[in-house]
């Protein structure tokens, strides 16, 4: 009887920042997979809180897991020391408060060898606080694509989205230097797309295998002026992408609906701000829709930067989206003093005496 193949060797690789209520979740999932060829690569980002001792216990319980201490530098330069050290043949990127299915590795595994892909995307669920699950609605309906399709499809946000975590890819995509994680919010909508172009066949399944888990502390009262630069930033590296691969007389259209899908969130994003007074709120939509409409062109020289980071100051550009009550008190010093109309005295009226 012939001899099955050996099981190729899977990274998994996990950032690790402030979640020591999640991490031990996180990580029994990961354990827990029917899988086992696994190298499972933890990297701890500088995180303050007891996660270190988390992972070192771990670490004591499974050989397969590897430790990596860091200062603190970002989700993207995680992922990029994690991947810098990665042997395994595929790589699967799990966020630390999130978990997995038993079979989130050997479905994604099964289907690469099947199709001959490089990359397996699956569904996802989105875990509310109350532990309600609602699956993400995945518009791809076809089984396989190409790279270029794949890529494409990206920019389409309900299609694929360009999240790290729900796919499985062939190491060797990521040995490019133009497919590092940038050390900005939105790192992954930046690479991601790239990364998807670059592959010969990608390969989709709609069975849900990730658990995406919000947290009651939202986005939204988070959203400042860093959010707004690098999102712009981030659209920046796929306008470049585009244009750097000779792309732009196929991708022109998908790529202006997605500037317009960009502009949709962070305007509403901004608005959603009720913190802050109406007039900021305002200049800074304004902005965001003149950067747009900057962005809408193809490069007509090199970028500003090795990083194709643009000529964004968040403090100047969108200093209207102050965090907290610094907010009412800056926008009030910015605003002019309101000029206050002061009537001449009337002459005052004598009464005339009887003579």
């Amino acid at each position: 009887m012939q001899a099955s193949p050996k099981r190729p060797l899977v990274s998994v690789i996990v950032p690790v920042y402030k979640v020591e209520d999640y991490l031990p979740r996180c990580l029994d999932s990961i354990l827990g997979q029917t899988y086992g060829n696994l190298e499972i690569i933890l990297v701890n980002d500088g995180s303050p809180d007891g996660c270190g001792d988390i992972m070192t216990a771990y670490a004591a319980r499974d050989r397969r897991i590897r430790l990596v201490f860091q200062t603190n530098q970002g989700l993207g330069a995680a992922r990029n020391r994690g991947l810098s050290i990665a042997t395994g043949e595929y790589v699967v990127m799990i966020d630390s408060d999130d978990y997995v299915a038993p079979d989130y590795v050997s479905r994604m595994v099964r289907l690469a060898s099947r199709t001959s892909a490089d990359v397996v995307i699956c569904n996802f669920f989105f875990v509310l606080p109350s532990g309600v699950k609602i699956p993400f609605p995945l518009m791809t309906a076809r089984r396989t694509l190409t790279g270029d399709q794949a890529g494409q499809r990206a920019l389409d946000l309900l299609s694929i989205p360009t999240f790290a975590w729900n796919k499985l890819y062939r190491r060797t995509l990521f040995t490019d230097p133009g497919s590092t994680f940038p050390s900005i919010y939105y790192e992954d909508v930046a690479t991601i797309t790239r990364v998807l172009a670059r592959a010969d066949r990608v390969a989709v399944t709609h069975k849900p295998l990730y658990h995406y888990c919000l947290r009651k502390t939202g986005i939204v009262g988070n959203f400042h002026g860093r959010n707004v630069r690098d999102y712009l930033h981030a659209v920046n590296i796929i306008r470049h992408f585009i244009w750097d691969e000779d792309l732009w007389h196929v991708w022109r259209r998908p790529y202006r609906g997605f500037l317009r899908r960009v502009e949709t969130h962070l305007v509403v994003s901004i608005q959603s701000r009720h913190d802050l007074p109406l007039r900021d709120r305002l200049a800074a939509s304004r902005r965001v829709v003149r950067e747009i409409r900057r962005l809408r062109a193809a490069p007509s020289a090199a970028p500003r930067g090795p990083d194709h980071s643009l000529d964004l100051d968040p403090e100047e550009v969108f200093r209207d989206l102050v965090p907290g009550r610094d907010a009412h008190r800056s926008a009030a010093s910015r605003r002019r003093p309101r000029r206050v109309r002061v009537a001449p005295p009337r002459p005052r009226r004598h009464r005339s005496t009887a003579t």
